[in-house]
């Protein structure tokens, strides 16, 4: 699944993603083809996330899409299931249009328990939907 990212605001980019605010209060992430996601490379997704969130007083569901991904290694999800910050990013939900994009996502919620609500979805269009549910529910 590669989302057309004409309309969404880009908000920065680390070694291997890029950042949007697709909508109001709902952060896109989009690994780069092909990527890894290391310790190193959740740190810095976290931090951008939260370096945008945080000056703004802005609460936020975080889209990730999987798809590009080839690897997710230990340290990467030990950073996102413990450095999320639940006041400003209050649910991710996991976007995998193909089924290894669903496999490292499955992977990731089978292995960790995140701080903040995390779900798989096979559309964005679903994704959005249950953000948008969990913004009205804080």
């Amino acid at each position: 699944m590669n989302p057309d990212t004409a309309q969404w605001k880009s908000i920065g980019k680390t070694d291997n993603a890029d950042f949007f605010e697709i909508a109001p209060n709902i952060l896109g992430v989009l690994p780069f083809e092909g990527s890894t996601d290391s310790e190193t490379t959740a740190r810095q997704s976290v931090k951008l996330q939260l370096e945008y969130l945080r000056p703004l007083g802005m609460r936020a569901g975080i889209v990730v899409f999987m798809d590009p991904i080839l690897e997710q290694d230990a340290g990467a999800r030990r950073i996102y299931r413990d450095l999320p910050d639940p006041a400003f990013q209050i649910c991710y939900a996991l976007v995998g249009g193909t089924g290894f994009g669903r496999a490292v996502g499955s992977v990731f919620l089978g292995l960790s328990r995140p701080r903040v609500p995390t779900k798989m979805f096979s559309t964005l269009e679903e994704a959005l939907k249950w953000i948008r549910e969990q913004l009205k529910k804080k």
